[in-house]
């Protein structure tokens, strides 16, 4: 039996969002697609759009390092943005190995 993993391509703690590749999560029976554009102009920045079922649910726009988004239910934190490529969230919620440490 495998176990279901939410957040298919994070690692260790980090969710590079490729740009304009969608993505799927699934969250309490329902589908999300999660979308990231990467910006050169007139600095590096992105903006990831949510979406339920066909529906959007949220857009943050003007993401640089450090800002916090929130995604079905789990919080994230900008930890880099690469023009044309990526976005890298690295989680900061559900008992992360931070978390327990501190």
């Amino acid at each position: 039996m495998s176990e279901h993993v939410k957040y298919p391509f994070e690692v260790d703690g980090l969710w590079p969002i490729r740009h304009h590749i969608p993505y799927s999560v699934e969250h309490e029976g329902r589908t999300y697609a999660i979308n990231a554009t990467v910006f050169g102009e007139p600095s590096v920045h992105a903006r990831i759009q949510v979406g339920r079922e066909g529906e959007p649910v949220a857009t943050y726009d003007d993401l640089v390092p450090g800002d916090i988004v929130e995604i079905t239910d789990d919080q994230w934190r900008v930890a880099a943005v690469d023009y044309r490529t990526r976005i890298v969230l690295e989680r900061m919620s559900n008992g992360s190995k931070e978390e327990t440490d501190a």
